[in-house]
């Protein structure tokens, strides 16, 4: 009796569940083939996805009942055929040719068995066709142990019928049968999918036009199949960098989003080599974010969130590993481009579907987990070439262009606000705190740093120390002077704002323009959980009007602080306040 290290029967079964996200994912694995031959032939590719359907039984759709991808690419000799064909091996399994996007020797026959129980192969050069298939249940049975050998062969008219322009000279025709495990069981839906998806993987091929990719669908259940759906592939850009996308119009004719800054480049030294990776960014233009999520390009930039991750030109996946599921996260884009080189950095998976060491890590936080100093955890990364450690530039990187990225976008926000005259919570405790204020003075006194700018300075003057306050916030010129013209005409005084401040207070307070300006820290921990409030116009909790409420006659306190020693203590104790409120709101996350 044999005992196998892995017995036939069981291994395919297993292989069978190669961690595809869906059939659409799978595909492409197939169309990498097809892009990889029409590159290293230096020809302009046509990929052409094509599902049959037919009818069920009485009562019941028509479903997909085979998927055929052809290519007008180099096609395949007999050798390179059955070498496709088998798990693991492959034409580009050498490293100098580990550049482009192949390499595993795993795409055929994996993506085909993860989907379907049969595949068959038809390849040519110079019209001369040899045919191999791979077949589950007889792989299970015993009864298939070999790569079939090719035999010569002719293109089925049956699907010659399909082709846009008849049987190419060179290329190859690959057809899943007996498709037990597919997604969709419609070709319409399955083919909405790939469109979206396959135009985002292969976005950069598409916009130089190095490929053409035509999804096409066919009803066989008559005499005379009719077309169900015909569609060509556009570049699907997360970025929304790109002209002639996908995009909802006007934007598929130009782009949506801005770039952000200049790409960055790192250089990551890996086993004896520097790579470059490249980390770019892009944020949607006033104009689009002004449309909000409902709209349609907010819909289809929500199908986009995410870190696109890059590897030769060709996406591997958008990554939610950086906290980008909040619904805000929408409106910017960062793409992380490296070479096949660094798949090992990475954590690229044979089937191409993730890079699983791509996370947010942070070195800081590892090194204090593992008890040493961070020169001393950098030092033993270095010693055991441990991938980590690029990963952490890389990291840390994103982390800079995420935090930049959204506080340009809640400038945008808080811009739309203020122009479109929105009253929020802040607005109105702004107006109440300063009918308290006067008041206050007929009883006491001007005795705030405030009221004596407001009695020496002209109304002038004092708007345009408050619009250049209010330009910093991200905006326009002209109606940062309208909106600070009526906080001076209108005696308003107090301002409350947010910002990105480099303390460890809750907030901080300022006089300018006879106008108390009350800015409260986003990087705070409070500030997500409590001070967030204070910019919503409707749905906000009853109590954190009371807090803002408290905070402003903080900040009042503070700008009736006559000695200059009594200010610097309160500042003090206000820095203080703000670090023990770290620790408690930070330990309620633990």
């Amino acid at each position: 009796m044999n005992f196998p290290v892995i017995p036939q029967n069981l291994s395919i079964s297993a292989m069978r569940s190669s961690g595809y996200r869906d059939s659409a994912h799978a595909l492409a694995e197939l169309i990498d083939n097809s892009v990889q031959s029409g590159l290293d032939c230096k020809t302009q590719t046509l990929v052409e996805v094509i599902c049959t359907e037919s009818a069920g039984d009485a009562g019941k759709r028509s479903s997909v009942s085979e998927i055929a991808v052809l290519d007008n690419a180099g096609g395949m000799d007999a050798t390179t055929l059955r070498k496709a064909l088998q798990f693991g091996n492959g034409s580009r399994l050498e490293k100098k040719k580990h550049t482009g996007i192949g390499k595993f020797g795993m795409g055929l026959p994996n993506s085909s068995i993860s989907q379907c129980m049969r595949v068959e192969v038809w390849t040519w050069q110079r019209g001369v066709v040899c045919y191999s298939y791979l077949d589950v249940e007889e792989i299970s049975k015993g009864t298939l142990t070999d790569v079939p050998e090719p035999v010569p062969s002719t293109v089925p008219s049956r699907w010659l019928r399909f082709f846009m322009n008849g049987m190419p000279e060179n290329g190859t025709l690959v057809v899943w049968s007996k498709l037990d495990r597919f997604t969709w069981k419609q070709s319409a839906t399955l083919l909405r999918h790939l469109e979206f998806i396959t135009g985002r993987i292969y976005r950069r091929f598409i916009h130089r036009k190095l490929i053409q990719i035509r999804l096409a669908a066919y009803d066989v259940s008559q005499e005379k199949p009719h077309s169900r759906w015909e569609s060509f592939v556009r570049p699907n850009d997360p970025l929304y960098l790109m002209a002639g996308s996908s995009a909802p119009k006007p934007y598929d004719q130009r782009a949506a989003f801005d770039p952000f800054g200049s790409d960055v480049t790192l250089s990551v030294k890996f086993r004896g080599e520097v790579h470059d990776v490249t980390i770019r960014a892009s944020i949607c233009k006033p104009e689009v974010r002004t449309m909000g999520g409902s709209s349609d390009i907010g819909k289809h930039a929500k199908r986009n969130q995410g870190v696109s991750v890059l590897r030769a030109d060709r996406e591997l996946e958008l990554s939610k590993s950086f906290e980008v599921v909040d619904a805000r996260e929408r409106w910017w884009g960062i793409e992380v481009e490296f070479p096949p080189a660094l798949d090992d950095v990475f954590g690229v998976t044979n089937n191409k579907q993730a890079a699983t060491n791509f996370n947010r890590i942070v070195l800081g936080d590892d090194a204090e987990t593992e008890g040493l100093t961070i020169s001393d955890y950098k030092q033993l990364l270095e010693r055991e070439c441990d991938p980590r450690l690029p990963m952490y530039a890389i990291s840390d990187e994103i982390d800079k262009l995420a935090r930049a990225l959204r506080k340009s976008v809640q400038k945008m926000r808080d811009a739309e606000s203020v122009s479109a005259g929105s009253e929020t919570l802040a607005a109105k405790v702004e107006a109440v705190a300063t009918e308290s204020v006067a008041k206050r003075r007929e009883r006491i006194g001007d005795i705030g740093r405030s009221d004596r700018q407001e009695e020496s300075e002209s109304e002038a003057k004092r708007a345009d120390e408050l619009k250049a306050d209010i330009v910093n916030d991200g905006i326009d010129p002209e109606t940062a002077h309208a909106i600070a013209v009526s906080y001076v005409s209108k005696h308003r005084k107090f301002r409350v704002r947010r910002a990105d401040l480099p303390t460890a207070a809750m907030f901080d307070v300022a006089a300018t323009g006879g106008v108390i300006v009350l800015t409260f820290n986003t990087r705070h921990p409070v500030y997500p959980k409590i001070f967030a409030e204070f910019g919503k116009t409707e749905d906000f909790n009853p109590l954190a009007r009371e807090v803002l409420s408290l905070m402003i006659a903080w900040a009042r306190m503070e700008d009736e602080a006559g000695h200059e020693k009594i200010r610097s203590a309160l500042e003090e104790t206000r820095e203080q306040w703000g670090r023990l409120a770290k620790d408690f709101f930070e330990a309620e996350e633990v």
